[in-house]
């Protein structure tokens, strides 16, 4: 049989042995694909141009963040009765979101370049020498944290950085969907526009008539320009597999790609091998399972929003239970982008993996504690 991503041939098998894809799961999804094919999107109602700009704004919004964490028991040090606000949206960081900006403007790049090729710094530090154990996991949809927690090159990473949530994947589907629906509605009237633009005669209103066409037209475009690139990002979606789409980033900008990803069937979290070699910066970050005092600083490293390998500082606010597990309530920013890096002490050891915060709050950011992490992939070490 031949792989429908890869093109490898092999005997009949649950999975490409050359690219990690599962055929069971790529089969579902090109099912659901075709399904929604074959459902006729709404038809769109002629009217006026204002008022059919006034719909295209409106149908294009940003995807919810999805996952939650799932709690595994842990023996915790002394932890807060009081539970989270049950009103509120846990919400896992999700990386560099590739949503739609608001329509009309287009999406834009909002890292500069030169982020790219951010370069290790001396190990002059604990803080520093987590640093640059920390690595960015790019991915087809995003981008995530990880860090190396073993002499084998193994990193830990949150599983929402790593593997998509089929209910996003859905509303991606329903997005693009209406922006069809839009588009075929947008396009009706610029063909009666540029009829009527024909029957103007007056020399002072043709110039008028022609610029309010021109900026139709291009607002039109826009709408094409975002089907086509989120058309593209689902195409990239169905035909994921981690140990091909995957690849981590070094703190001095050397890349690898994943040969084996291990997921948490209680936890938002993952651990992935490196192919090949083992870096030889590839310096494992200690764990401490320790319970520090409410007020002591720590510091969390990742790449929020895409900026690589950065630092920001904060305190220990409190411990929580969540379901069995336990969680490490602190106000160091957890940012977009910071899933699954550490959340560290003033010796640079990890107390915790960044997981989430709670929607509409500020300073308010949770990471699974590290004895739970350590537990859960059975890895050597702690103090």
């Amino acid at each position: 049989m031949q792989c429908p991503h890869c093109g490898f041939d092999q005997e009949k098998s649950d999975m490409c042995q050359a690219c990690g894809l599962v055929f069971a799961k790529y089969a579902q999804r090109q099912e659901r694909l075709q399904q929604g094919e074959a459902v006729a999107a709404p038809t769109a109602r002629g009217g006026r141009g204002k008022t059919w700009l006034l719909i295209g704004v409106a149908m294009i919004v940003g995807l919810a963040a999805g996952g939650m964490l799932r709690g595994q028991k842990a023996s915790a040090p002394a932890v807060s009765e009081s539970a989270l606000p049950g009103e509120q949206g846990m919400t896992p960081l999700a990386g560099e979101s590739v949503d739609p900006a608001p329509l009309p403007e287009l999406a834009k790049e909002s890292v500069p370049p030169f982020v790219e090729r951010a370069a290790a710094q001396p190990n002059s530090s604990p803080i520093e020498r987590a640093r640059n154990a920390t690595v960015y996991i790019r991915t087809p949809w995003g981008s995530g944290s990880g860090f190396f927690v073993d002499g084998l090159g193994r990193i830990v990473t949150n599983r929402h950085v790593v593997e998509y949530d089929e209910k996003k994947l859905g509303k991606l589907r329903s997005k693009i969907d209406k922006l069809e629906a839009v588009l075929k509605a947008e396009k009706k009237i610029l063909v009666r526009m540029k009829r009527e633009l024909s029957q103007v005669n007056d020399s002072d209103l043709l110039p008028r008539y022609t610029q309010i066409l021109q900026g139709r037209q291009a607002r039109y475009d826009q709408y094409q320009d975002l089907k086509d690139k989120l058309q593209g990002q689902l195409r990239s979606i169905d035909y994921y597999s981690p140990l091909s789409d995957l690849q981590v980033v070094m703190a001095d900008g050397t890349e690898f790609d994943i040969e084996e990803v291990v997921l948490s069937d209680n936890f938002d979290l993952a651990l992935l091998s490196l192919q090949g070699r083992t870096p030889e910066s590839a310096a494992a970050i200690r764990p401490n399972f320790q319970a520090l005092n409410q007020g002591t600083k720590v510091y969390t490293v990742g790449c929020p929003s895409g900026l690589r390998h950065t630092v920001t500082a904060g305190i220990i606010s409190g411990y929580r239970r969540f379901g069995d597990g336990l969680l490490i309530q602190t106000d160091a920013p957890i940012n977009p982008g910071n899933s699954g890096g550490p959340l560290i002490d003033s010796r640079g050891r990890v107390i915790g993996v960044n997981s989430m915060i709670i929607e509409g709050t500020e300073g308010l950011g949770f990471a699974i504690a590290a004895q739970d992490v350590w537990q859960e992939f059975n890895l050597e070490g702690g103090d």
